[in-house]
C-alpha cells in the first residue's frame, strides 16, 4: 500500500518517511514485474486496499485477499496459494494477482526483501547457492465436502 504524506503525519511520522515507504514500494513492484505479467501486476495493484492480515512479520504472512488464502513463509522460502492462475503458474514460478498483491500490501521493506529475492533467487550467506522459493498449489478447504 503506498503512504502518503497524510498518512505519515497520522502515524506520528514525516512526510519524508512516507516518501520513503511510496519509493520501497515501487523498487517492490519493479521486481515483482519480472515475476508475473504487466496486466496481473496492474490487477494486483487494485486489490491491496482488499488484503487483510492474519500474520505479517518477517518470517511469514498470512493474507486474505478476495476470499482466497496467500501464505508466504520467508524462512522457509515457499507461497502456498490455490487460485486458478496461481496453480498454473506455479510450475514456472510466475505469481498471480493475488499473491502480487499480499506482497505489495505488507510492509514496504519486507516487500522490498521478498521481491528481490523472488526475482534474483535467495543466496545462503556462507556458500552462495541459490535457494529457489517453492510455489506449491492449495486448494479450498469445504466444510463437510
Amino acid at each position: 500500500m503506498s503512504a502518503s504524506p497524510d498518512d505519515a503525519a497520522a502515524t506520528g511520522g514525516t512526510a519524508e518517511a512516507g516518501e520513503k515507504a511510496a519509493e520501497i514500494l515501487e523498487q517492490a513492484a519493479v521486481l515483482l514485474a519480472e515475476c508475473t505479467e504487466a496486466g496481473r501486476l496492474t490487477r494486483a495493484r487494485k486489490l491491496v486496499d482488499k488484503v487483510t492480515f492474519a500474520v505479517a512479520d518477517d518470517e511469514l504472512i498470512i493474507a486474505a485477499v478476495a476470499n482466497y488464502n496467500v501464505v508466504v513463509d520467508v524462512t522457509e522460502r515457499r507461497i502456498q496459494h490455490g487460485c486458478r492462475d496461481f496453480r498454473g503458474q506455479a510450475s514456472e514460478r510466475r505469481l498471480c494477482k493475488h499473491v502480487a498483491a499480499t506482497l505489495l500490501a505488507v510492509e514496504p521493506r519486507l516487500a522490498l526483501a521478498v521481491a528481490r529475492e523472488l526475482a534474483e533467487g535467495a543466496r545462503a550467506p556462507a556458500s552462495g547457492v541459490v535457494v529457489p522459493w517453492r510455489f506449491e498449489a492449495i486448494t479450498r478447504f469445504t466444510p463437510g465436502g
